[in-house]
């Protein structure tokens, strides 16, 4: 399993996360407002953004099986392209050696009244 993290320009966020659930790539996507800049221009705080190096961006966080990997990241830098031809984002792969769901005591079909951690590791091959 791989964990996709992918900073986009904002006004393509919604694009990617609708072409994703058009074409199939299961799993649940997390989307967070972050702040993204350039690391190699010179340092300014965090809340002075007068010289335009941190913008507003969306980082979508997707936790994918293996063999949808190729086809989750196309799809993103497909959909998420700006406007402009300046570089305005980047996507990450992460391995993934597990996942641990968080149930609710209610939805547990044991019956134990407890909450519980459901495991899903990859599959091999």
């Amino acid at each position: 399993m791989k964990k996709i993290e992918a900073v986009v320009v904002p006004s393509r966020a919604d694009a990617v996360r609708k072409e994703l659930r058009r074409r199939g790539v299961c799993g649940e996507l997390t989307l967070t407002e972050v702040l993204h800049g350039d690391t190699n221009k010179a340092s300014v705080p965090a809340f002075d953004d007068s010289d335009g190096q941190l913008q507003e961006r969306v980082k979508l966080e997707l936790i994918v099986a293996d063999r949808q990997v190729d086809k989750s990241v196309s799809l993103i830098l497909r959909y998420a392209l700006p406007e402009s031809r300046e570089p305005d984002g980047h996507v990450a792969l992460l391995d993934v050696s597990e996942v641990l769901q968080i149930i609710h005591p209610a939805s547990d079909i044991s019956g134990s009244g407890k909450a519980a951690l459901d495991i899903t590791t990859p599959r091999k091959g």
